[in-house]
């Protein structure tokens, strides 16, 4: 009986460690989950200095590198070739908000005025999930297909994906990681250009 008792209070002081546990481990994903939140919606980063809103990319205003890449239908490329309104997609296979945007960033460059060499691409990796990315973007833009850190992703900036990048001669003229972002940016420049 001394057995029984013992190893029923064991098991209860198990059970409210382990509910004391798990209370700790989902307040301190309730507070991640927050800071994460602040920081993708342009608030304040962890060190309370300002965390640019969107940034995944040069900031507006800023110049892009020089780059030289080759298509997957074997063109070379630079930033020249686009013209001087491009639209710049980042995109990296196997991750969930690229997939995401994927269809819109479709969508809207089918619609988007100046036909499919005004529009580059960027898959960043290797592989079966690559080639499927590639063949969703191929019919509406330009496809680069690079590794991390390729020359591209260097020319604009870009450390997070997905990112948007608007051109407008050799300039950052809007970057964000939500595309949406961008499409509100281009119907302005548009609008005020037209």
């Amino acid at each position: 009986m001394a057995y029984v008792v013992a190893t029923m209070v064991l098991i209860g002081m198990l059970s409210a460690l382990n509910l004391l546990l798990s209370v700790g481990v989902i307040r301190r994903l309730r507070e991640h989950s927050a800071e994460l939140a602040t920081l993708r919606s342009g608030g304040t980063a962890p060190n309370g200095g300002p965390f640019p809103l969107g940034e995944v990319a040069l900031p507006d205003g800023s110049p892009i590198g020089e780059f030289t890449a080759v298509t997957v239908d074997g063109e070379p490329v630079t930033l020249g070739t686009f013209g001087v309104r491009p639209l710049v997609g980042f995109f990296s296979p196997g991750c969930t908000p690229c997939e995401e945007q994927l269809p819109a960033f479709v969508e809207f460059a089918t619609g988007r005025p100046g036909g499919r060499d005004t529009r580059l691409a960027v898959v960043v990796g290797t592989g079966e999930e690559a080639a499927k990315t590639v063949e969703r973007l191929n019919p509406v833009a330009t496809v680069v297909v690079e590794s991390d850190d390729g020359p591209v992703q260097k020319a604009f900036g870009v450390t997070g994906f997905p990112a948007f990048i608007l051109v407008a001669n050799g300039l950052v003229a809007a970057s964000h990681y939500q595309l949406g972002a961008i499409i509100d940016h281009d119907a302005a420049a548009l609008s005020a250009a037209g």
